[in-house]
């Protein structure tokens, strides 16, 4: 339907009786007496409209342009205020509140026809300029997954992984990550700050594009020096994540530069690259090596079996993989059925 809809608001039957002469040649006019009424037809899909006129009768008019800022609704429908007299309190008030309009008696319908007009052409700018904005904002966020799959996929190949590595440790960190914020909701791990660390979970092993193959293919034990040269990757890992820190989102780089070098940190402080212990190593990292830690010990490595889930899960459990919190601990425990199932999801030998 193409007919333009009014909602006028308004505390008389007088009241709404004199503003329909100036409106009602322009648009098709819902009414409504109160915020109530009026709240519940613009909440109704059959009442879609296109601007929302309000006269201030009783001080309730100021209650629902309160009510549409609230909600955010005073961005998208123009609000044009009618007033019988001049007040700069609350005309003041109303556009702080995102009023488009003020109006005061003598009214002429020529005037408000041509505000109407007006207001409503600068609305719709409005919503196509944030339409263009909303686009960019998409295309930039895949252009930014795009260049995190393309060097997931370069770390997987120089790797010799069998292409699943990243997935994995991704599915894992959503898991943990969704865990610990339900069991500590101190943290603040809202559900987009999990999906940003499980995202962020792609490029932990960025920094090993830099080591020599001779070292990350070796399928025996490490040498002291090569063992030093592949914790490096840490720190190889933030290097490029700072030539490429115009490429991505801010909160996004900064998870995973958080990621990238803290990942193998431990928290006893016997980690690496800067010994960071308890608090001092970042969340985003300690969920990240519970998860990388447990898809290490369960995949078939040149230097190593994969270990069955249960073992592995004992591993992390019991400390022989290194120090990690009591209270990831404890929320690994709570979902490591979802780590095996994910594990069967990636078709796994189990």
């Amino acid at each position: 339907m193409n007919e333009k809809r009014l909602a006028l608001v308004a505390g008389t039957v007088e009241a709404r009786h004199i503003m329909n002469r100036y409106v009602s040649e322009f648009f098709a006019v819902i009414e409504a007496e109160n915020t109530a009424e009026a709240l519940e037809k613009l909440n109704n899909s059959a009442y879609s409209v296109s601007v929302i006129f309000i006269a201030l009768i009783r001080g309730d008019g100021i209650r629902l342009i309160e009510a549409l800022n609230r909600d955010g609704r005073i961005q998208r429908i123009p609000v044009i205020v009618f007033a019988a007299k001049a007040d700069r309190k609350i005309e003041k008030y109303a556009y702080e509140l995102g009023a488009a309009e003020f109006l005061t008696m003598p009214f002429d319908t020529d005037i408000i026809a041509a505000k109407l007009r007006n207001t409503m052409l600068l609305y719709r700018h409005k919503d196509a300029l944030t339409e263009q904005s909303e686009l960019f904002v998409r295309q930039s966020i895949e252009n930014q997954q795009n260049t995190i799959d393309f060097l997931a996929n370069v770390i997987e190949a120089r790797s010799m992984e069998n292409g699943e590595h990243v997935s994995r440790v991704k599915g894992f960190t959503r898991i943990l990550a969704a865990q610990v914020a339900v069991d500590y909701p101190e943290y603040g791990l809202d559900e987009n700050k999990v999906n940003l660390i499980a995202a962020a979970s792609a490029l932990h092993d960025l920094g090993k594009i830099m080591i020599r193959e001779s070292i990350l293919l070796k399928p025996g034990k490490l040498t002291d020096e090569e063992a030093e040269q592949m914790k490096a990757h840490t720190i190889y890992g933030c290097l490029l994540l700072n030539k490429m820190k115009n490429m991505l989102f801010e909160d996004f780089y900064e998870t995973s530069y958080e990621i990238c070098r803290s990942h193998h940190e431990k928290i006893d402080g016997s980690g690496y690259p800067d010994g960071l212990a308890g608090d001092e190593v970042p969340l985003s990292a300690q969920i990240v090596s519970i998860a990388d830690c447990f898809d290490a010990l369960t995949v078939k490595r040149a230097y190593k079996p994969a270990y069955p889930a249960d073992e592995a899960y004992r591993m992390i459990m019991s400390g022989e993989c290194g120090a990690f919190s009591e209270r990831l601990l404890a929320s690994f425990r709570r979902c490591k059925a979802r780590f095996v199932n994910h594990m069967k999801q990636n078709a796994l030998d189990l």
